[in-house]
């Protein structure tokens, strides 16, 4: 980790508002420009803090996070892929590339929010927008299990919104099936107090009741655990996309996803709190995700050579 931090020195430590430090057992890069300050954690190339100067903090990250190496944070945006959730209630073509076996071991939300990520450039456009670029090469037969070549490249960019986008490539040989998520939590002040206010309309898989397809009537609101699946009308990946609005007593906030026709939205509440690894029980009252996804029948193929983005603007 040492030789690790002195190289990321060499590179990029003289860049104004750039810091590199190590919280534990993860290194992190922090970026402060004249609109903004953010924190983004090598493992997992994991965003976990926004905040424009003299406002609150948007993302919520959990004060019992635990800061170990293999274990993701909670909160911030981890990076789901290669599939969401567990691999076995995702799409029947995606799980069709592994074995029962590996299905059944398989990691929850895929295996790149659990590694370090690669710098790949770190950029000062001005003074009001930094650009951190990170890099994740998935080699064939690797420990992880999955069996195709891919590339991926994440950007963020820092300043007056906080833009993310995933870019996955297939440089190796063959097709292959893959679902995602940047897993966004946010923070509120109050989950009874808070609402999404542009779903209407739109259908959604329900988790937690079978796994049955609902529709949505008026805002979104919390008053018990939520667990839904929305999906949105799309002719391609490419040119699909939707915007959400989050509002709370305090702000609203408008959450911009590009290459996605799913969404997924979540809180906890009381009980499964109390079930949630680096998570205090009553923090389901500050936080809700809503996660900008290639899920469900929205998950991606791609032929040697292709490429798909996967990007979320929040303003």
């Amino acid at each position: 980790m040492a030789e690790k931090i002195q190289a990321l020195y060499q590179s990029y430590g003289e860049l104004e508002g750039v810091s590199i430090e190590c919280q534990k057992e993860l290194i992190a890069i922090g970026i402060t420009n004249k609109c903004a300050r953010a924190e983004i954690f090598l493992q997992g190339a994991q965003v976990t803090g926004y905040q424009r100067h003299g406002e609150a903090p948007i993302l919520f990250l959990s004060k019992d996070c635990q800061f170990k190496q293999g274990s993701p944070l909670r909160g911030g945006i981890p990076i789901c892929w290669p599939w969401f959730g567990d691999l076995n209630k995702n799409n029947p073509e995606l799980k069709g590339q592994f074995s029962s076996s590996f299905c059944e071991a398989a990691p929850a939300h895929g295996f790149v929010r659990d590694i370090d990520w690669d710098v790949k450039n770190i950029r000062i456009v001005d003074d009001k927008e930094t650009l951190v670029t990170l890099k994740c090469d998935v080699p064939l037969d690797n420990a992880f299990g999955w069996p195709f070549s891919a590339c991926l490249v994440y950007e963020v960019s820092v300043g007056e919104t906080l833009k993310a986008a995933l870019s996955v490539k297939n440089s190796g040989d063959n097709n292959f099936i893959f679902s995602a998520a940047l897993h966004s939590y946010f923070k509120v002040d109050s989950i009874i107090n808070t609402k999404i206010t542009s779903l209407n309309k739109v259908f959604y898989i329900n988790a937690l009741k079978g796994w049955s397809k609902c529709q949505q009537h008026d805002d979104v609101v919390f008053n018990q655990e939520v667990d839904r699946i929305y999906l949105f009308p799309s002719s391609d990946h490419g040119s699909s996309g939707h915007s959400i609005d989050l509002k709370d007593t305090r702000r609203s906030l408008n959450i911009e996803s590009g290459g996605s026709a799913s969404a997924i939205v979540w809180n906890p509440w009381i009980e499964k709190s109390k079930r949630l690894t680096q998570f205090s029980d009553d923090e389901y009252k500050k936080m809700v995700c809503i996660e900008t996804a290639n899920v469900a029948d929205d998950m991606v193929m791609l032929a040697p050579n292709q490429e798909h983005v996967l990007s979320v603007k929040i303003s």
